[in-house]
């Protein structure tokens, strides 16, 4: 009788570990650059069909203080996402993050499309997983 018990434990507990792996996936990383700015954004999903965005932008131009406030919209193939009337601090760089529900995870193969306005100025950068 022990042993049948032993048996179904290890079963189990071999069963709870597969069903934890599928839960801890790597969050994606995508970047890119472009003539004034780069770019990175990390996608970290659940099993809920909720993401977790984050983005690093850094402005690559020589006039910082001509930026002032500034847009973003990121276009991806489960949404979109942006913000608006946003700043650079001293470096140069901003970063943000959002939670999404989403109808579908982002894949590693996707593109996400980067859209940025600035001081009558604009620029789009394809972003890819590296």
């Amino acid at each position: 009788m022990k042993k049948w018990y032993v048996a179904l434990i290890s079963v189990l507990l071999f069963i709870s570990l597969i069903g934890c792996q599928g839960k801890n996936e790597k969050p994606l990383t995508f970047s890119g650059k472009g003539d004034q700015w780069s770019a990175k954004v990390t996608v970290d999903s659940n099993e809920d069909k909720k993401e977790n965005k984050s983005i690093k932008l850094n402005y690559l131009g020589n006039d910082l203080d001509s930026v002032g406030e500034f847009e973003f919209k990121l276009d991806a193939p489960n949404g979109q996402w942006g913000m608006g009337a946003i700043k650079l601090d001293k470096e140069g760089n901003f970063e943000g993050e959002s939670d999404m529900n989403t109808s579908e995870k982002t894949s590693k193969s996707d593109q996400l499309v980067l859209h940025i306005e600035w001081n009558n100025q604009s620029e789009e950068i394809v972003l890819e997983n590296k």
